[in-house]
């Protein structure tokens, strides 16, 4: 079977996100499948010296132009999740924006199959852009293989070098509105003053954004700044730093309002750290039955984190031991088989 996989998101400002991540890790574990021949594109899935069975598009955007208007009879899409949909007032899409998202809704739906991360995410297309349940397949992601636990030392010296504090909950990600980084932030004058949170991701800094904005907002109503540290350069820098501030952490919180996966719910268990979530979208499918659930509001996150660190050393133990376990039933070489056989169906192959 002949791929043509759009690559450009590897190209582009999205190598170092989700996006870019998912590109990447799908086409290598495609290339090592018996049978399956892939070729890579930059150019919105034009190869000229290829005729493919397939083309796979592993990138959506509801707002500018992925798509080509005319794509090939056997062409795939995945839809990561449709979030600005669903909180329209916090992602105004701009008169061109709209103009372009008919423009995309319309060349998806002559694709001949979309592939989604989640069931909830499922729902979200069928309802939200109109597709077919039948043309739509869920396959679910995974974590980053090499983050894995780390040894105490090695912990030590990674929250030496950021100097973070020993006791601390974790957060790794954007500050988009779905992620509920207010709340995140409230979060912490419900707990003990000797628990500190620390956030990783690029966008922890000072800018002229609204998100940035009702950071700092919180930050002043809370009266917390001396317990929120913020890490911008970790995420680029080093996976073993990354992994051991996982590690490192007494638990970590997923507090969103809506995910189309969440994959950092699946790396802290990897790195055999609790996980606290909003019990919401696709949160309690990545987490299974190994993540403390709860509300999105600061009080009901608090209540997680407390109901972890009330765990004695050898429930906390058993907890760790099943959700790693839990974990390593997602793989990338599972999500790039399972498209294989979205591809099959397409063709017919089954």
């Amino acid at each position: 079977m002949k791929v043509l996989i759009d690559t450009s998101p590897l190209s582009s400002g999205h190598a170092i996100r989700g996006v870019g991540t998912y590109t990447r890790e799908l086409v290598e574990h495609l290339e090592q499948i018996e049978g399956i021949e892939v070729f890579r594109s930059s150019t919105l899935g034009k190869k000229k010296d290829v005729k493919p069975d397939i083309t796979h598009f592993p990138f959506f955007d509801l707002f500018f132009n992925t798509l080509p208007i005319e794509m090939s009879k056997k062409t795939v899409v995945t839809v990561h999740d449709v979030i600005p949909l669903k909180f329209p007032e916090f992602y105004p899409p701009g008169i061109k924006g709209k103009l372009r998202f008919e423009k995309q809704k319309l060349a998806l739906k002559t694709a001949s199959g979309v592939i989604t991360d989640s069931e909830s995410s499922k729902t979200d297309i069928i309802e939200r852009l109109g597709i077919p349940a039948e043309k739509v397949h869920v396959v679910y992601l995974a974590a980053n293989p090499n983050l894995v636990a780390q040894k105490d030392a090695v912990i030590g010296k990674i929250l030496k070098r950021y100097q973070l504090p020993k006791e601390y909950l974790l957060y790794v990600g954007d500050i988009n509105y779905n992620k509920n980084i207010p709340q995140l932030i409230k979060m912490v004058k419900f707990l003990p003053e000797n628990l500190h949170l620390v956030c990783v991701g690029k966008n922890f800094v000072e800018q002229e954004i609204p998100e940035w904005q009702w950071v700092e907002t919180q930050l002043a109503l809370s009266n917390v700044a001396p317990r929120v540290h913020f890490l911008t350069n970790v995420l680029t820098d080093s996976e073993e730093d990354l992994a051991a501030i996982y590690s490192g952490a007494l638990c970590y919180i997923q507090p969103s309002l809506y995910e189309g996966f969440g994959l950092p719910v699946l790396e802290a268990m990897q790195c055999r750290t609790p996980v606290v979530a909003a019990n919401t979208s696709s949160l309690p499918e990545v987490g299974g039955e190994h993540a403390v659930y709860t509300g999105t509001s600061a009080e009901e996150l608090a209540a997680g984190v407390e109901q972890i660190l009330s765990w004695s050393k050898t429930r906390r133990e058993q907890k760790i031991k099943e959700a790693y376990k839990w974990s390593q039933t997602f793989s990338w070489q599972k999500t790039a088989a399972n498209t294989v056989e979205v591809y099959k169906k397409i063709l017919g192959q089954e």
